[in-house]
Formats: structure tokens, sequence, C-alpha cells
């Protein structure tokens, strides 16, 4: 609901700074669109964690862990807002890609294990390597994939609602608490892309643009790790 309330008014705001998609020759939009839907996605997330934080269920999941998430989050939204703007070069977007991944690395969230032969303990510098490649890959898959209305929003909320059941059972069946990071950020992202989506979808009104794509990115990786 806040996705969907707060996206026409960061809209107006993408319009009035120009930080808009022009027409090209293989787009199929007829007019300069509106990007920055990442801002909406990142200002519903926000204020969902500050009014959510003293349930008394969802209240157990917070943690170090989240509270990384979040910074990372915000960080690789900065860096897709410039380039929204600015159209920023490959290798800055990957450097700044590389950097939330280290934010994610700080908080503890990296990879600890494979289900390779059972389960293959990975040395320390192996899986903070292994983190940072998959935060990247699966950043810059969510971004290629945003290239028609409403494409790169629907399949990220059915990658959230799957990962969000499969989080869900296994807490269950570990006798884990439902309650637990990877949960509540699936959850929330799903909720953003059904926020987004009618805004979204042909004829797309606003772009979730670069800022929106690797936030969300970020954030389905970041769940997956930490059940690692």
């Amino acid at each position: 609901a806040l996705t969907y309330m707060l996206t026409p008014l960061v809209q107006r705001l993408a319009l009035k700074y120009r930080a808009v998609a022009q027409v090209r020759d293989r787009d199929i939009h007829t007019e300069a669109t509106a990007r920055w839907g990442g801002i909406a996605m990142w200002l519903s997330m926000g204020l969902t964690l500050l009014a959510v934080q003293n349930l008394e269920l969802v209240g157990k999941s917070y943690s170090r862990e989240l509270l990384g998430i979040f910074l990372a989050a915000s960080f690789v939204l900065f860096i897709g807002i410039l380039d929204d703007r600015f159209e920023l070069d490959a290798i800055t977007k990957l450097a700044g890609q590389g950097l939330a991944a280290g934010i994610l690395l700080l908080f503890g969230i990296q990879l600890l294990w494979l289900p390779i032969n059972g389960i293959l303990i990975l040395p320390a510098n192996i899986g903070q390597l292994l983190t940072v490649l998959v935060v990247m890959i699966i950043i810059n898959a969510v971004n290629f994939v945003d290239g028609l209305d409403g494409l790169a929003t629907g399949i990220v909320a059915i990658s959230a609602a799957s990962f969000f059941g499969f989080a869900y059972l296994l807490a269950v069946e570990n006798g884990f608490s439902r309650a637990g990071a990877p949960s509540l950020a699936t959850a929330i992202v799903i909720g953003l892309c059904l926020g987004f989506l009618p805004h979204n979808i042909y004829p797309a009104r606003i772009f979730m643009g670069d800022s929106g794509s690797m936030f969300l990115g970020l954030l389905l990786a970041a769940s997956a790790i930490t059940l690692m």
C-alpha cells in the first residue's frame, strides 16, 4: 500500500529532475518516462520496518543481519539513483555493487556452506568471495530482465514469494523462528512489487530504473545468503 501511494509522488519528482528514460528505436514506450521507482520502494521498506518493529512476532526478525541488508540495499539504491539520472558507466556500477556486497560482509552476511555432497563448509575467504559474486550476479540478473513493462516487477514478486515459502518451510522443519530476516525481507519485497506493478504495467507510467532493479536484486541475494 505504501509503495502504491508513494510511487506517483516519486514519478513527479523524477520528471522534475529529469530522471527519465528517453524514447529509443527499440523501446515500446512512446514518450519520456520517469525512472526512480526504486526510491518509492526504499521509502516503503523503511517505513514498513519502522512501523512493524514492535509487533510481537515480526519484531523477532530484527537483527544485525536485517540492518546490514537495509544499509547495503540503501547504498546500491543510491548508485542506481545516480545512474538513472546521469548514466554511470558499467565499471562504476559494478564497483558500487561490490561495495554493497562488502557492507553485507561487514554485518556477517556471507555464504558459510554449500549443499554439495551433503554440506560443504566453505573457508571464510572463499565464502566472502562467493558472496560478492552471488550478490553482483543476482543484482545484474534483475537489472537485465528489466526491459519490458512489468516484467522485472512480476518476476521478482514470484521469486520472492517462492523464496518466502521456502524460508518459512525451512524454519518450520528445523525448529527455527518463523520470523527470521529472510522471511521478513522477502515478504517486504513481495509487497514492494505488488504496490509498484499497477504503475509499471503496460503502458508504464514509471520505470523502476537501475535504482529499483539493483535494490530488489540485492534484497533477493541477501535474503538467500542469510539462510546459507
